[in-house]
């Protein structure tokens, strides 16, 4: 069964920036897009285990 995969658009103009899986993004990443020139910031719905476990100091 193939994965689902979300359309990710500028949030100034509403041009399509890429298409990714669910929970593709590990890490924050910016986007230019080519539309409009504006900066898009995208960061992970949730920080992953190795992040969370560096933060505790563990």
């Amino acid at each position: 069964m193939p994965m689902m995969k979300e359309s990710i658009r500028c949030a100034s103009c509403g041009a399509l920036l890429f298409k990714a899986e669910t929970n593709a993004i590990a890490a924050a990443i910016e986007i230019k897009c080519r539309r409009c020139g504006a900066i898009n910031t995208m960061r992970p719905v949730s920080p992953s285990t190795t992040v969370a476990r560096t933060a505790e100091g563990k």
